[in-house]
């Protein structure tokens, strides 16, 4: 699967959830739980590189839920 292949399924997951979700509402996305064909590792670089384009708004990033 190319960058550009992964970074399209991880927009497409965060707008699946946007469709049903309030206007302004803050939303939950689990790297390796939202999309399973791409590691949790490559689905938080592409968060972030979202992030950092403006595109998202990450407001809170976990690098594990036992923290």
């Amino acid at each position: 699967m190319t960058s550009e292949e992964k970074i399209f399924k991880v927009l497409d997951a965060i707008k699946s959830k946007m469709d049903l979700a309030p206007k302004d509402s803050v939303l939950n996305y689990r790297a390796g739980e939202e999309v399973f064909n791409i590691s949790a590792a490559d689905q938080i670089l592409i968060l972030n590189k979202l992030a950092d384009e403006g595109i998202i708004e990450v407001i809170k990033n976990y690098a594990s839920d036992f923290i």
